[in-house]
């Protein structure tokens, strides 16, 4: 049997469609073809990929996989029919290619499905705490010597452990970022622990990484700006 020969076959061997005489031929020509060997390897992990792959999907995405392979065999067709009418063993070379877009077809349903449940899925909530409290306050055009306050992208549950010196009250923190507001909220300001704390909830799952300003103020008072950045 030549390599030829052993790849058209190789569906059917793998399917166990094959006679005794044929696949005792084949089986002893791949023995000692490292060529052959490699071949039947990677049609085999192909099936074994569709279906490892097909049984993760439900059944809208194993539609839309179904529908992208037809619209490849539709084509297909119409090549052929534009042609002379092709031999068995033209046939047989057809099939390790109709094989890997099965494959290609089911991964895009697994992305396509990967892609929507991401979308659809809540972001996560996190609880996160920011001590300002011992932050200084420097006057003029002087900046800031602490570190930036860290934030992640998720819906904080943040507890803002205020300044000394600011009293308890109904407080807005905001998030901006080049003088537009991104994300914003209200809450309580209460004595915890000699410190006025304040908790309230931002959603940042949807901002990008960066430097931000974390601004927050009393009432209707001046804001007071703190660096923050979103990892």
């Amino acid at each position: 049997m030549t390599c030829k020969e052993l790849e058209g076959l190789t569906t059917d061997y793998l399917e166990e469609a094959l006679a005794s005489p044929k696949r005792q031929d084949f089986e002893a020509h791949l023995e000692g073809c490292p060529n052959c060997q490699k071949h039947l390897g990677e049609m085999r992990a192909l099936i074994e990929a569709s279906h490892k792959l097909g049984g993760k999907l439900n059944d809208e995405w194993r539609t839309r996989a179904a529908q992208t392979q037809g619209e490849f065999f539709e084509k297909l067709q119409a090549k052929v029919l534009e042609k002379p009418r092709p031999t068995k063993e033209s046939y047989r070379k057809l099939a390790p290619v109709a094989g890997l877009v099965a494959v290609v077809a089911i991964m895009g349903g697994v992305w396509l499905y990967y892609q929507s449940e991401q979308k659809t899925a809540p972001p996560v909530s996190r609880d996160l705490t920011i001590d300002l409290s011992h932050w200084m306050r420097l006057r003029g055009e002087q900046l800031p010597t602490q570190q930036p306050v860290h934030l992640a992208r998720a819906r904080l549950n943040l507890t803002i452990r205020l300044p000394i010196g600011e009293e308890p009250g109904q407080y807005e923190v905001a998030l901006r970022r080049d003088g537009t507001v991104l994300v914003q909220a209200k809450g309580d300001g209460k004595i915890e622990d000699h410190v006025t704390t304040l908790h309230v909830r931002l959603d940042c799952s949807s901002l990008n990484a960066g430097a931000y300003v974390l601004a927050i103020r009393q009432g209707e008072g001046a804001w007071e700006e703190f660096p923050a950045v979103m990892r």
